[in-house]
């Protein structure tokens, strides 16, 4: 009897399990059971198992398998709610009609089904109790599901789940309803992106921008330039620091794109991330008090690429003053831009007008100089700018004894070129009859013996000046008819005179002090004969002398 019983009991568990796998396996072709033939239908569409009316049971609609069916029949209408301990509620309906029309539904490739996100081993009926305090915690957790396929999602510039605020999928995507790729580019999500912002404090919540940005940027699978340009390629984004110094944030992707470091970088186009490369969004709070301070800061970024030239700025004039406290002292991003950088150069006239920035007053002296109006006007290509009597990052102090004394070999980089100043009929003797002088000679010999001694012998600039350098034959400021006055800068008590027993730069010739060619010529010729002649005698005297005292 025992036996029969157990028997039984067996028998009747073996026949539920076969029931239960017959309703699970059965064809899961929806069925209207009020429509004529709803009888041949599948048993749990017969047996009313399939919500009649409901909106996906409609002809041509997908197909709704049981193990979605048995959620639909709660959720898809239902008045329950899931009440938190925070006192806040969720309803459990489900819109069935948005569940379809979503990224899920039927734009999906295969509709995803609710066990999909919603495991079975973790959603058995009844549910069990909802263990998040409150709604939000629940949303949080809730869309970690969608990582389960999307294990890299797209770049966002939110706070993340490690954050106290985390933005997660759901915020912005939805869950049920989820938006379409399409649908998010079009601006179907701005009015929801527009809501949070404002909510959240943050400035940008016109929906047009929001869209734009969204499209410029928001799919990215990596932080590029595209990424960062969504956002600071908006108009009027400004940072406003402690002291009220104001630094645009809006960058012109078009002046980054046709910089050196853009598309015709040699290496490879340059993206926002490999200067700003600790940089992420939500951005850290910008702890410098003042515009310039952020500057010094960020220039050192340089340094990563160009460690050479940052190196030789360090020796320079420009990097002491920084160290002495002149926060003004120029520094790489004064002189070569920050996202608009030109090619170093080019054209040749920039240089001298960057270095107008900060030496205004020196660089209106040099535009009305020679070279200035020759570089300014005419676009010369050979007369010197700046960097070429000063240097380029290794800038040293032109104040110095050492820089007095080697002035001359500097000028005499253009002025001995001989295939240089014959374009300009200039004498490239000019070096030569200077250290062959009085004033070179004695100048070449500081600097032979000790470079850094003063010395107050007269070196090119001291005659011809230094920025305001003009032709020797001006008639209003020439050094020929300033001659006299150029003179008694050192030699006070000159006379009317005293120009006159300088040659200039020209060797003696009947063009240029013939008086002086033709005394010089007879000595060239009176000298040697008085010499050999002198010799002569000299040595005929010895011979005689010699001769006398064999014969002795």
């Amino acid at each position: 009897m025992k036996n029969r019983k157990t028997l039984g009991i067996v028998g009747g568990a073996l026949l539920a399990c076969f029931l239960l796998l017959t309703l699970l396996w059965l064809p899961t072709e929806a069925v209207d059971v009020t429509a004529e033939g709803a009888g041949n239908g599948p048993y749990w569409a017969r047996s009313g198992f399939v919500a009649a009316t409901g909106p996906l049971a409609q002809e041509g609609d997908p197909t709704i398998p049981p193990s979605d069916q048995a959620c639909r029949l709660c959720h898809q209408d239902s008045t329950r709610e899931i009440e938190f301990r925070s006192d806040e509620t969720l309803p459990v309906i489900i819109d069935a009609v948005e569940l379809n029309n979503s990224a899920h539904g039927a734009h999906a490739g295969a509709a995803l089904l609710c066990t999909d996100c919603h495991a079975p081993a973790e959603y058995q009926f009844p549910h069990e109790p909802v263990a998040e305090e409150d709604l939000r915690a629940f949303n949080v957790a809730q869309a970690a599901t969608c990582e389960r396929c999307h294990q890299q999602p797209h770049l966002t510039g939110h706070p993340g789940p490690e954050t106290e605020n985390p933005v997660v999928c759901t915020d912005c995507h939805g869950s049920h309803d989820v938006e379409t790729v399409e649908q998010v580019r079009t601006g179907a999500v701005a009015a929801k992106c527009a809501d949070c912002h404002a909510s959240s404090g943050v400035g940008i919540t016109d929906q047009h921008i929001l869209t734009d940005i969204v499209r410029k940027g928001l799919f990215a699978d990596r932080v590029d330039s595209d990424y960062c340009l969504s956002c600071h390629s908006q108009e009027g984004l400004t940072l406003i620091f402690a002291n009220g110094d104001e630094l645009s944030l809006t960058i012109d992707g078009d002046a980054l794109h046709d910089s050196v470091h853009g598309a015709d970088n040699s290496w490879q186009a340059l993206d926002c991330v490999d200067c700003h490369d600790r940089y992420t969004f939500p951005h850290e709070p910008v702890e410098a008090t003042s515009l310039r301070e952020y500057n010094l800061e960020r220039y050192t970024n340089c340094a990563k690429c160009h460690e050479g030239h940052y190196e030789d700025t360090l020796d320079s004039v420009h990097s002491a003053a920084l160290v002495d406290g002149n926060l003004e002292a120029a520094v790489c991003t004064d002189c070569h831009g920050a996202h608009d950088t030109p090619t170093p150069g080019k054209p040749r006239e920039r240089i001298s007008q960057t270095c107008r920035q900060c030496h205004s007053t020196i660089y209106d002296t040099y535009a009305g100089s020679i070279h200035g109006e020759s570089l300014l006007s005419d676009g010369n290509p050979d007369v010197p700018v700046c960097i070429d009597c000063h240097g380029v990052h290794d800038i040293n102090d032109p104040t110095t004894a050492m820089a007095r004394l080697r002035s001359p070999e500097l000028c005499a980089q253009c002025h001995a070129d001989d295939e240089l100043m014959t374009r300009y009929d200039i004498s490239t003797n000019v070096f030569d009859s200077y250290v062959a002088d009085f004033h070179g000679e004695t100048v070449s010999l500081f600097d032979h013996d000790d470079p850094n001694a003063s010395s107050d012998k007269a070196v090119c600039f001291d005659c011809h000046g230094v920025h305001d350098i003009r032709p020797v034959d001006d008639p209003e400021n020439g050094i020929k008819v300033n001659l006299l006055e150029t003179c008694r800068q050192c030699h006070p008590d000159a006379t009317e005179n005293f120009p006159d027993a300088w040659t200039s730069h020209y060797e003696p010739s009947l063009e240029h002090n013939p008086l002086v060619y033709l005394v010089d010529s007879f000595y060239q010729v009176v000298i040697p004969v008085t010499l050999i002649g002198l010799s002569f005698l000299i040595l005929t005297d010895i011979y005689r002398r010699v001769k006398k005292r064999i014969r002795r």
